[in-house]
């Protein structure tokens, strides 16, 4: 099993799991594998090129070969921050071929928190792009490498191998044609409980946290949820949700290799775009956010479009509201299915495609089977059917914990092994789980997490503020915005959001956590104890919208 130290995931339930056969003995590269023997010339695309299962499966073999020859053996860490694409897929499933873990970075991540991410993560290679709308990625990752005593390897996607001479290129690794001999491939070969993925969420504390994915509890999720909303052999799976966000990684990648279907990628996002993949492409499945599923829903085209093989659009984040669902169900066809969860857990509840509408638009679906969940008061005694109460879960799907980082395990999962989430839901009388509130204050920004801690500890530098409060707020696309409530100090100057967003931009912020919003203030609401009384300005602009 993965040694770490912040494991919280006893050897007696991960082998308990295992005999009872809750857990597969397989890994993802044994799916995999099976796959391309199964079903070789099935095709998955990206926005620039395809491969079915076998030459996917050759690229595959060729980057674990230029991975081990660079000294990556099994247990090491690749950190990959690309864009959706089948180069990711390669990349991720190369590093698993010799056992080697993968390290998830968003392609936007901020400096501050990606140096954070790579050191922790002690990653010793790392596969990206040279650059991402602008931002010159290959640049900063040389800056940064001596600093970073574990990264030994930068691997460079991109096609003109003559901008920067000395790079290792991805592209050359995939192409090689180079086979590791059967002898490193089983030394090498990942088991069950070895670690398959690390993503990396701030939580409250605005430090990241690498939440561990074992092979084992990944395609128990996978398997799960590819059942839950049926997922078959030979089904496109539409995915335009960023893959290094867990909606997009889960339900558009391994649910879809863990059923045998056809990947299908699409990096840049807009209405018109999807309407021709899904005319040209006939996916079963489409994979986004809540902002996806409104835009299609809103768009003039929808009417016109062929959607009849899509079964399910899945989303994970913000409710959608049932007017939206409504119009894309009867003037497209789609059925909508959401899922709720956590980077740490995956999912913990979802639709059922055959859910009406009302109950899409306001629960988060049923406990998936196999999964214990308990909702508790501020004591921890279960709630009533009908009230609301902290959600706490444990079950085969939950990372094992934290790495390197005891500390954050002990606070998140308590002695009995109970992952305490810090949401607050309510179950229906018919078995259905309802969202109310985060416990704390981590904003849900179109299906990607701030935490406002982060943002505040930056903003309070800026010479002109006194105070500041960063809060969410209703925002018909995003489900929520971010607002920076500020009191300016003492014959300080006003000034303009733009100002504000470029000084964060300088600090390193990335641009998911720039204010979408700021409101100045004469004062905060407060406590006696001198704490922002941030519900009260939620429930503010939650009036106002």
């Amino acid at each position: 099993m993965f040694e770490f130290n912040g494991r919280v995931l006893s050897e007696e339930r991960a082998n308990d799991y295992l005999e009872k056969g809750i857990w597969s003995q397989d890994s993802f590269i044994d799916v995999l594998e099976r796959n391309v023997q199964n079903h070789p010339d099935l095709v998955h695309k990206d926005e620039h090129r395809s491969l079915t299962y076998k030459e996917l499966w050759n690229e595959v073999e060729a980057v674990a070969d230029g991975l081990y020859e660079l000294g990556i053996r099994k247990g090491d860490k690749v950190a990959i921050q690309l864009t959706n694409s089948l180069d990711y897929v390669v990349a991720l499933f190369g590093s698993a071929r010799i056992g080697a873990a993968v390290i998830s970075l968003q392609v936007d991540l901020g400096k501050d928190a990606l140096i954070k991410s790579l050191r922790q993560s002690q990653a010793q290679a790392w596969i990206l792009t040279d650059n991402y709308r602008g931002q010159a990625l290959y640049a900063f990752a040389q800056e940064i490498k001596m600093s970073l005593p574990d990264l030994k390897h930068l691997i460079l996607q991109g096609q003109n191998e003559t901008v920067h001479e000395d790079a290792i290129y991805f592209t050359t690794l995939r192409q090689s044609g180079k086979t590791l001999d059967d002898e490193a491939l089983k030394v090498n070969r990942p088991s069950a409980l070895d670690a398959f993925l690390m993503v990396f969420t701030s939580g409250t504390t605005g430090s990241p946290k690498g939440v561990v994915h074992l092979h084992a509890n990944y395609l128990w999720a996978a398997r799960v949820l590819a059942k839950n909303f049926g997922y078959e052999a030979g089904d496109g799976v539409l995915d335009v949700a960023p893959i290094f966000h867990q909606t997009g990684m889960l339900a558009g990648i391994m649910m879809t290799v863990a059923a045998c279907g056809r990947i299908l990628l699409v990096d840049r996002f807009s209405a018109n775009r999807i309407f021709n993949w899904i005319e040209k492409e006939q996916p079963a499945f489409i994979v986004g956010a809540p902002p996806h599923v409104i835009h299609l829903a809103n768009s003039p085209k929808l009417p016109e479009a062929d959607t009849a093989s899509v079964k399910v659009f899945i989303y994970a984040g913000a409710p959608v509201p049932s007017a939206v669902l409504q119009r894309l169900q009867e003037d497209g066809g789609i059925t909508v299915g959401a899922m709720f969860g956590w980077s740490e857990g995956f999912v913990a509840t979802a639709n059922r495609p055959d859910d009406p509408i009302e109950a899409v638009s306001s629960t988060v679906g049923f406990a998936l089977p196999g999964l214990e969940i308990r909702l508790v008061d501020e004591e921890g005694n279960d709630v009533k059917d009908g009230e609301a109460g902290e959600i706490w879960s444990r079950g085969p799907n939950f990372s094992p914990g934290y790495y390197e980082n005891p500390e954050a395990s002990k606070k998140q999962w308590d002695k009995d092994g109970w992952f305490h989430s810090g949401d607050l839901l309510l179950r229906n009388a018919d078995g259905r789980y309802k969202f109310i509130a985060r416990a704390d204050d981590i904003i849900n920004r179109g299906g990607t997490k701030v935490d406002p801690k982060s943002v505040e500890d930056v903003i309070a530098a800026y010479d002109a503020v006194e105070t500041v409060a960063i809060v969410g707020a209703p925002h018909d696309t995003l489900g929520q915005q971010t607002v920076a409530c500020i009191i300016l100090r003492e014959e300080a100057e006003a000034f303009a959001l733009k100002d504000l967003r470029d000084f964060l931009a300088d600090k390193g912020l990335a641009k998911f956590q720039l204010p979408d919003r700021m409101e100045i203030l004469s004062e905060l609401p407060m406590t006696p104890s001198g704490k922002i009384k941030k519900l009260e300005l939620r429930q503010r602009f939650l009036l106002e919208a």
